[in-house]
């Protein structure tokens, strides 16, 4: 017992041989803001209704989402019954970040979307950026404030 409290104390004494304390060293500003989720469900329409489907996508942009949901879904995705309900005109889009989420201002009038349509395009903006609500822009009307329900 004796020999491993004198080994103990060695260690501790060998390891410790050397290091100077220190204070304490001045960094930068933690990373701040949302998180840009790397591969975010995409929204899609399956039997009339809007349901998220995995898709290796890597980065999107917010006009990256409006002009993929312009342009549909793959074949695979054709094939398991997914469609869109975003037109084609949609795209391109502008995306702003403001203090309450994002401001969105489509190339089509906003007030002929179905309402699926203005789903897809919140469900989808909101998981590869959850900021808080969606407002979207076009053909001089808005809708103001989505969430994805």
């Amino acid at each position: 017992m004796r020999q491993l409290g004198l080994v103990l104390v060695a260690v501790a004494f060998l390891a410790s041989c050397g290091i100077r304390p220190t204070g304490v060293i001045p960094g930068l500003q933690a990373p701040s803001g949302p998180v840009e989720n790397p591969s975010p469900s995409i929204f899609w329409v399956a039997d009339g209704q809007v349901v998220p489907t995995s898709r290796v996508q890597g980065s999107l942009t917010g006009r990256d989402v409006v002009a993929l949901l312009a342009q549909g879904p793959s074949n695979a995705e054709l094939q398991r019954g997914l469609t869109t309900e975003v037109p084609f005109d949609a795209a391109p889009a502008t995306v702003d970040r403001v203090a309450s989420g994002l401001d969105v201002t489509v190339s089509t009038d906003v007030s002929l979307l179905s309402p699926n349509a203005v789903r897809q395009i919140v469900c989808t903006l909101l998981a590869v950026q959850a900021v808080g609500t969606v407002n979207l822009r076009g053909g001089g009307h808005s809708l103001e404030a989505r969430k994805c329900a």
